[in-house]
């Protein structure tokens, strides 16, 4: 009998416990702060002042102004269709790097306190800076290509900061192998249809890539 009612009272304690832990409120998990987010026009680094890291080939192809506003206009599709994020870039981000570019001459900036000028000016607090440091363009059709597309790119993701900006990297190399050179390539060559690929289409898959890699 005793016994019993030990039990009994065990499992009406129990019961009080969970209704009381039932009861209590539970803190939700702390929100990130929304953070405002710049896209930098496409440049071609061509000197070692104007890189964030690596390096630029001797034999480096200049890539044409028009070429780089199809990256632009390439990525920034990618980034509204493929992403929630929402960017200040375009109009913004040339006349900032036009600003910042006329201190330069002023005053000596290093590329890593440049670009973070650039974002300060743009009012974000990451700013992403995509580069081109070589390319190659196709040459030939979908068919058959004399000289296969490749190309050189970094992207960055800048945490703007004005006393310590800190920034991650991912870097885009390839060059379009056929099928025979390279058997690991099995996948992507079907991927592309068996197509030999131009340099833009080559650099699209680049952009995904840095979405992914850079946590866009």
């Amino acid at each position: 009998m005793h016994k019993h009612l030990r039990h009994t009272g065990l499992i009406i304690c129990l019961l009080g416990l969970f209704v009381i832990a039932g009861c209590a409120k539970t803190k939700a998990p702390a929100q990130l702060p929304p953070l405002a987010m710049g896209l930098a026009m496409f440049t071609q680094p061509t000197n070692t002042g104007d890189l964030l890291a690596g390096y630029i080939p001797s034999d480096q192809f200049k890539v044409s102004p028009e070429t780089l506003d199809q990256l632009d206009a390439n990525f920034e599709k990618i980034l509204r269709t493929e992403t929630r994020r929402i960017y200040t870039r375009g109009a913004a981000a040339r006349q900032c790097y036009e600003i910042v570019t006329a201190q330069r001459s002023e005053t000596p900036l290093n590329a890593l306190k440049f670009w973070n000028q650039v974002g300060i000016c743009m009012k974000t607090d990451v700013l992403i800076i995509p580069q081109v440091i070589d390319w190659t363009p196709r040459e030939g059709g979908e068919i058959g290509a004399f000289q296969s597309a490749g190309v050189n790119m970094d992207f960055y993701a800048l945490r703007v900061d004005v006393e310590e900006p800190s920034i991650s990297r991912f870097h885009f190399e390839e060059t379009q192998e056929s099928l025979s050179n390279n058997l690991l390539n099995v996948k992507k060559w079907f991927q592309r249809k068996g197509q030999w690929i131009t340099a833009e289409q080559l650099a699209e898959e680049g952009m995904r890539q840095a979405i992914t890699e850079l946590g866009l």
